[in-house]
């Protein structure tokens, strides 16, 4: 039985924000600005009791688009696909142009307007038939779920490690005609929470087993150790991995040459039942007119719609053509420089960045190679007798800790802000109405990572306190560095061993800084 409009009208009105919220029959309560329940702590949804079988449940959102930069992301996720279309929200095969001439009335004709979003759905398995299939399923459903009302086209990578699909949303609703928008960061952190906790039980529904794990709810210093333990590699291991890199830059190179080939050959077939058909409609349209059969005015709008799409064909095959002889020239030009390396030249602190510069500009290589690349880098300067011990071990902690904070450096600020909203969390689980049993493990993983969280401010400080005392006589200082370390001093009740108190304002550089007057004031 199909819906009537006001059956999709009364769906569309659960819609909050972006998205449909799905509601659990179960009592929640809120934390780590997340839902958390005894349903999910028993069934490991949320994880706190890690099972070695489940996985963190990846949805990524990779950019904010304006018109033009949505039909450059289409192109982009089309050029490692198999095949030329993209897949819409209704499951139809479409090219980017139609889409673009589809979607052209709901973008803003202002410069700046951001009116797409990319977005990743990634799971960490071998890319079977099975395996890619219970992955489009899922994604689907989770879009289904969370973005009814909204234009997407999507397209399913496997030439990475993990297969993962690329999407391209219209942020604006078909019905209420109105562009996703959140009030508070809290509300985005809510609502990609809940994608993310959405596809993660629609792939554990499938045989898949996966979580969705916030950020409080990891251990901060089981994660730290891992890291640790994975850092370095071995001569060995060292020049093995970077083989395997590069081997697997020309085998994916390859797979694109391959791909973009089976794309021209798919082309090149609907080109050809295209010219058939259009030769005759020709013969017929002729037939027609010598009759004077006003069907041949029909006929003449259907033959040049076939004339159109022909175009848009040849077109299509054209850029592909493009593409190929482009990455024919990357796979020689790959060739020519691995020629000039060997091991011995490529393990050199020197060296292996002009081979990183390289490889960056002719965008050979991923980001996971870029990772191993650094992993290298550190192996490097781990060996290299002339380089200061202290030194090591401070670029080692900086490394862990970036991973650790997804590539983000914190300043004390920020993990006092987040010490704080873990006592937040804490008051709220001990003031639940939930079994202490419950939450125990909630409560000890907490308690565990703010200590972690202080002594990484402590660490901090060390640093702060080391990079200013190197450049304490030099003007001007930075002010931001200058505020953080008496920020970290005051949070963790150490002295200004410093007296930074004695630091006058016109030797210190504000640049993008708010120059209050209070910053105006010696510091």
């Amino acid at each position: 039985m199909k819906k009537s409009f006001s059956d999709y009208w009364e769906e569309i009105q659960k819609i909050k924000k972006a998205s449909s919220v799905i509601k659990d029959n179960y009592k929640r309560n809120k934390v780590f600005n997340s839902f958390v329940n005894s349903y999910s702590i028993k069934h490991n949804i949320n994880n706190i009791n890690q099972t070695t079988y489940s996985k963190q449940a990846v949805v990524k959102l990779c950019s904010n688009l304006s018109k033009d930069g949505a039909k450059r992301a289409m192109d982009y996720i089309l050029n490692s696909a198999d095949t030329p279309y993209l897949i819409n929200e209704k499951g139809e095969e479409i090219l980017t142009e139609d889409v673009i001439k589809d979607w052209k009335m709901d973008f803003s004709n202002q410069e700046n307007a951001k009116d797409a979003w990319h977005l990743i759905f990634s799971i960490k398995e071998n890319p079977t038939e099975k395996n890619l299939e219970i992955l489009k399923k899922s994604v689907k459903e989770t879009m289904d779920n969370n973005f009814f009302g909204y234009k997407y086209v999507m397209a399913i990578h496997t030439h990475q490690n993990n297969p993962h699909i690329h999407i391209v949303l219209n942020k604006r609703n078909i019905l209420t005609k109105k562009k996703i928008h959140f009030n508070t960061k809290d509300d985005i952190k809510d609502f990609w929470n809940d994608v993310r906790s959405n596809f993660s039980l629609s792939l554990s529904s499938k045989g898949l087993h996966y979580h969705n794990q916030v950020s409080y709810e990891k251990d901060l210093d089981r994660k730290y150790q891992k890291i640790k333990s994975t850092l370095y590699l071995d001569d060995i291991d060292t020049k093995k991995d970077l083989s395997d890199m590069i081997l697997n830059i020309i085998r994916k190179e390859s797979k694109k040459l391959e791909n973009k080939k089976s794309k021209i050959d798919i082309l090149n077939n609907e080109s050809l039942e295209l010219k058939q058909k259009r030769l005759d409609f020709i013969n017929l349209f002729n037939q027609y007119k010598k009759k004077n059969n006003k069907k041949y005015f029909k006929l003449g709008k259907e033959l040049k719609k076939l004339s159109d799409d022909l175009n848009k064909i040849d077109l299509k095959i054209l850029s592909e053509t493009k593409e190929i002889q482009k990455i024919n020239e990357k796979i020689s030009l790959l060739n020519k420089e691995l020629d000039k390396y060997n091991y011995q030249s490529i393990v050199d602190t020197k060296n292996l960045k002009n081979f990183v510069d390289f490889m960056r500009k002719n965008k050979l290589a991923t980001k996971s190679d870029y990772d191993l690349l650094e992993k290298v880098k550190l192996s490097i300067l781990k060996n290299d007798v002339n380089l200061d011990k202290s030194l090591k071990n401070t670029m080692e902690a900086n490394t862990i800790l970036t991973k650790l904070f997804n590539g983000k450096k914190e300043s004390i600020f920020k993990i006092e802000k987040k010490i704080n909203n873990i006592n937040n969390y804490i008051e709220i689980l001990k003031q639940s109405n939930a079994e202490v049993k419950e939450y125990e493990n909630y409560l000890k993983i907490l308690e565990k990572n703010k200590e972690f969280l202080k002594d990484y401010a402590k660490n901090r400080l060390d640093n702060l306190k080391l990079s200013i005392s190197k450049n304490k006589n030099k003007i001007p200082l930075n002010a931001y560095i200058i505020q953080e370390y008496k920020k970290g001093c005051e949070y963790l009740n150490i002295n200004d061993d410093l007296k930074l108190v004695s630091v006058k304002s016109n030797k210190i550089n504000y640049g993008g800084f708010n120059k209050s007057k209070d910053n105006q004031k010696i510091l």
